[in-house]
């Protein structure tokens, strides 16, 4: 027996691009709509779209109108938006069923994120309000404008850590564009939601900070006499690999 897909009450973040790159690939491709389950799938999706539209609506007629240039701009523009977010439901169904058996995407359930301690995330959360705080009141030296410009204009992710480990092993990471009906990376912290995403690479807890954003080149672990004879107990442990995950999913679970 085919397992149930879980249901979300609520969508708060879905990296549409990065799904639908996960359905060509594990579909070997883009769905060939000649197969008899894909037709039956388009004609529900059309029929769909002719329920939420207007009484008597009929999409064939829409289509042959739209070619032959007979519909108005403004009905075109009504229909083609229910169409996109149609689709776009159904690539969120699609990936959801998807996703849910398959144990290459990591699944985090019912947990809080937060933003490690002086990393562009926190300042990215923070920059908004930062404008209106004398200079000479901020916690730091940079140039709020300049940072803003230089750091935070171009960048797309942001990573995060979850509350439920003690000791981190995990970095979430999130597309900035991908977050719906107006949430933030602020929200995030406020919320405890289940988390689909992939592992990308690792990197080391220190390296989330705004001072190692741009050293690409790392450093090595220094060696000592001391450590090569195993006579300095007291040296710190070698910090751990973090996992990093880009996450393509964020809900809350029915």
């Amino acid at each position: 027996m085919k397992e149930k897909s879980p249901s979300f009450l609520k969508i708060v973040y879905f990296d549409e691009a990065a799904a639908q790159d996960y359905l060509d690939i594990t579909n070997g491709g883009r769905l060939d709509w000649s197969k008899e389950e894909n037709r039956k799938r388009a004609a529900q999706i059309l029929a769909e779209i002719e329920a939420q539209a207007k009484g008597g609506f009929n999409i064939i007629s829409f289509l042959k109108g739209s070619i032959s240039g007979n519909i108005d701009a403004k009905t075109s523009g009504e229909v083609s938006k229910l169409l996109d977010t149609t689709i776009k439901n159904t690539l969120l169904t699609d990936y959801i069923a998807k996703a849910h058996t398959d144990e290459k995407i990591k699944k985090f359930g019912d947990s809080g994120v937060y933003a490690p301690k002086n990393s562009v995330t926190l300042y990215k959360m923070y920059s908004s309000y930062l404008s209106i705080v004398p200079k000479e009141q901020l916690p730091f030296d940079f140039d709020v404008e300049k940072l803003n410009e230089a750091v935070l204009g171009e960048r797309g992710y942001y990573a995060m850590l979850l509350k439920t480990e003690s000791v981190p092993s995990s970095v979430l990471r999130f597309n900035i564009n991908a977050f719906k009906n107006n949430y933030s990376l602020a929200d995030l912290s406020k919320m405890n939601l289940t988390y689909y995403g992939v592992e990308v690479g690792t990197c080391k807890q220190t390296e989330l900070g705004i001072d190692q954003e741009f050293d690409f080149q790392g450093k090595s672990p220094k060696v000592t006499a001391e450590s090569v004879l195993g006579m300095n107990e007291d040296a710190p442990n070698q910090e751990n690999d973090l996992a990093v995950y880009d996450i393509v999913l964020a809900g809350v679970k029915a």
